[in-house]
């Protein structure tokens, strides 16, 4: 394993017993009673947390000091009782000094983290605690997911459709290749997405964001696409708001990042500051041992609801990969698309077009590829705006809508 200065996550659950780092914890202790040792310390560390109290109080600091003593004493007490209940993912993270390279011998820091699968476990409390309360998203659909995910009991949800003017908008979906990882090296497809990406820019009236599932996919076709304006690559542990900065200063230019960075949701990008956003390909999040885990979660606690509404015919999904996948994968995904999406068109004057490049979204996946297709999980109101078009009919279909608003300053450009 290569150690870098990013946390790296070690698996030590186990499916029949405690965690590895518990059990190694319970062989080599020798004293005379961990727990009442940890009485001690916590006895210990609530004294020090009053002291510390009152010398706040009594104007002796200027800051109500921290007890790090309790906290870590808490936190062991904690993992001991409930690392082991269901819903709960303990795991051990390590990582390099910053600076250390990855033949550093430098200083390695370890971490313990019991993980939450299921954020109703600490947000049901939360909200039990309230009078009232009023929580607003433009993406907190599907409402039953949402009231699951965070333990709300029987709320009042109301949802609005799209506030600006239809015509000013445009939400194509692009029957290309679907992207599945095991296609993203093929240069077929490749040549077919830059193509797509390439008439995007070249009959957009201005700017162009282009979303991918991981900043390795943005570099990858920030190398491929070819166009007239700048392009501008988004990197991780890099200044996104001076990259913005420099690309809404920009005109005709081309910004590549990740759907999961920073740039995908609470940042406008208002009237000539980009014009079409593209989210190309499904962008599934990496799955690894703590995503699992938090799908095996969702599927223990609510699996047999999620397989009751599909006989109901509410499920978006026609195969069996069940509550799982559905809460903790797919749905989450297509709310940092839509996310994504919203990007543009940001008052009833603006106007522009968003483009899903990937067969998934079409229409015609729902018959042709069920088991993949993820049209199903957007809102009713926006799957009824997505138009299916043809890689090549892309170009065509951008230059008659941005002609229909009044979008180019003098001549279009021709297909």
């Amino acid at each position: 394993m290569c150690i870098r200065d990013s946390w790296y996550d070690l698996s030590i659950d186990n499916e029949d017993a405690r965690d590895n780092l518990t059990l190694a914890f319970l062989q080599n202790y020798s004293g005379p009673g961990f727990r009442e040792e940890l009485d001690r310390a916590l006895d210990l560390a609530r004294e020090l947390d009053q002291s510390y109290e009152e010398a706040y109080k009594n104007g002796e600091t200027t800051t109500r000091q921290e007890c790090q003593t309790l906290q870590a004493a808490t936190f062991v007490e904690d993992w001991l009782d409930e690392s082991a209940a269901e819903g709960q993912y303990p795991v051990v993270s390590v990582r390099r000094a910053e600076g250390g390279g990855p033949r550093d011998a430098g200083e390695i820091y370890g971490r313990a983290e019991l993980y939450t699968c299921i954020p109703s476990q600490v947000t049901a409390d939360l909200f039990g605690d309230l009078h009232a309360g009023v929580l607003m998203s433009a993406t907190l659909r599907p409402f039953d997911v949402t009231e699951d995910v965070l333990g709300l009991a029987e709320p009042e949800t109301l949802a609005y459709g799209p506030q600006f003017p239809e015509e000013r908008r445009r939400t194509y979906a692009v029957d290309g290749p679907a992207l599945f990882a095991s296609k993203r090296d093929d240069m077929g497809v490749q040549s077919t997405v830059a193509g797509a990406l390439e008439d995007a820019a070249r009959f957009t009236p201005g700017n162009t964001l282009a979303f991918f599932p991981s900043y390795a996919e943005a570099e990858r076709y920030h190398q491929r696409v070819d166009t007239d304006g700048a392009m501008y690559l988004d990197r991780p542990g890099t200044s996104a708001k001076e990259l913005r900065e420099r690309f809404t200063d920009d005109d005709g230019a081309m910004l590549f990042t990740s759907l999961w960075g920073t740039l995908a949701e609470g940042v406008s990008f208002d009237g000539d500051d980009a014009r079409t956003v593209a989210v190309v390909g499904v962008p599934y999040p990496h799955l690894d041992d703590r995503m699992d885990a938090v799908q095996e979660a969702y599927d223990a606690e609510f699996g047999e609801d999620e397989a009751v509404a599909s006989r109901g015919g509410s499920s978006t999904r026609n195969d069996d990969e069940g509550a799982g996948w559905r809460y903790a994968v797919e749905i989450p995904t297509v709310r940092k698309t839509r996310q994504a999406l919203g990007r543009v068109v940001r008052s009833p004057e603006d106007f522009g077009a968003r483009i899903l490049l990937d067969r998934r979204y079409t229409e015609r996946s729902e018959v042709e590829m069920s088991d993949y297709s993820v049209r199903g999980t957007f809102p009713p109101e926006e799957r009824r705006e997505m138009v299916d078009v043809d890689p090549g009919k892309l170009k065509f279909a951008l230059l008659n809508f941005y002609q229909d608003v009044d979008g180019y300053d003098g001549e279009p450009p021709r297909p």
